[in-house]
């Protein structure tokens, strides 16, 4: 049975969150602000930004709660996912007495934040012949310690995802927080999980505009929870992570989300045409199905592929240090153009 109030760190249940008192008088062009030690003067770029951001980013997360069809209370944001995926094992996980629980081969991250905070990291491997995620291995390496288990949903470098059922199975038989990693779900045909928030207490779901959105170079990543998970994480987020062009700019990208679909359908149509491109060439031995925009594709020599590549100037990715990933290489879908060129240098190989 979760419950909340038992996994969160003592220390963290007895933080008070910082105080940014300002955020309700931004908007009020006779309030003037001598509370934040800023230069009023203004910078030398001219252009407004003085000022510290909005602290409780309400517009921007009133955005983000209408599209997502969530409550603002539901949603919160970080300096990209990393942020997030470290906010929740400083708040959950007690240092050198708890773990999270991973999915291997996954996003490296999950276990580099751990140790940076001391967490233990335990492991499953996803299956080896398709790399599906082995729901049993799951629930058999739960224990009692086992406070976060981070789900990578399209996962990263496989491209595999989980089920609604297989969720709801894994959050029926453990006390913790299931962490899903949405990061690329925006090119998937299978639907986002995000739903599943409003009837299963310890799910979070995390999605990204670093991805599908085009817009890795904001740095803006979102966590979707019950609004007592939300809180906690609240106490421990920095009051100023999002600047405040990230927040006008992630506001405008919503305003026009119209156009993403038709972005996201050319990524969709170049993933088409490579699948049936890679299976061509003879040092391919497999390439594996794949709801992310990229593949994992098992090489006669990844080494070799890759450093030829890039001599080339093509950067792929040599995935063989994971678990069993030896001579597998991630590769992600670029525009027609540069996948043509892809293609052109690949046959010289």
């Amino acid at each position: 049975m979760f419950k909340l109030e038992s996994i969160i760190r003592k220390n963290v249940a007895s933080i008070k969150p910082y105080q940014v008192t300002r955020d309700k008088y931004l908007s009020d062009e006779k309030v003037v602000f001598l509370d934040n030690c800023e230069n009023n003067y203004g910078s030398v770029l001219g252009i407004g930004l003085e000022r510290y951001p909005s602290s409780s980013q309400s517009q921007v997360k009133q955005a983000v709660a209408k599209y997502n069809r969530v409550k603002a209370e539901n949603v919160l944001l970080g300096n990209g996912s990393d942020e997030i995926i470290d906010l929740l094992i400083r708040c959950f996980c007690e240092p050198k007495k708890e773990s999270i629980l991973i999915c291997e081969p996954t996003f490296g991250m999950y276990k580099i934040y751990a140790q940076l905070n001391d967490v233990a990291v335990k492991s499953v491997a996803l299956n080896k012949d398709d790399f599906k995620f082995d729901i049993d291995a799951i629930i058999k390496g739960m224990n009692k310690n086992t406070k976060l288990l981070f789900v990578c949903s399209p996962n990263n470098p496989t491209g595999t995802s989980i089920s609604v059922n297989e969720v709801k199975l894994i959050a029926s038989k453990f006390s913790g927080l299931i962490i899903l990693d949405e990061a690329y779900i925006d090119f998937s045909v299978k639907k986002s999980l995000l739903g599943l928030v409003k009837t299963i207490p310890n799910l979070v779901v995390l999605q990204t505009f670093s991805k599908g959105w085009g817009l890795a170079g904001l740095r803006v990543g979102t966590v979707f929870a019950n609004k007592e998970i939300i809180d906690v994480l609240a106490k421990v987020r920095p009051p100023f992570n999002l600047s405040a062009l990230s927040q006008q700019l992630i506001i405008s990208a919503i305003d026009g989300a119209d156009g993403l679909n038709e972005i996201l359908d050319k990524v969709k149509e170049q993933k088409r045409i490579a699948l049936l491109k890679f299976k061509t060439f003879k040092f391919v031995k497999k390439v594996y199905e794949s709801d992310g925009n990229f593949f994992l594709i098992e090489v006669e020599d990844a080494e070799r592929l890759t450093t030829f590549l890039l001599k080339n100037k093509i950067l792929i990715s040599n995935r063989s240090s994971l678990l069993n990933c030896e001579n597998h290489v991630r590769i992600s879908i670029g525009t027609k153009n540069e996948m043509t060129k892809l293609y052109n240098v690949l046959k010289k190989y």
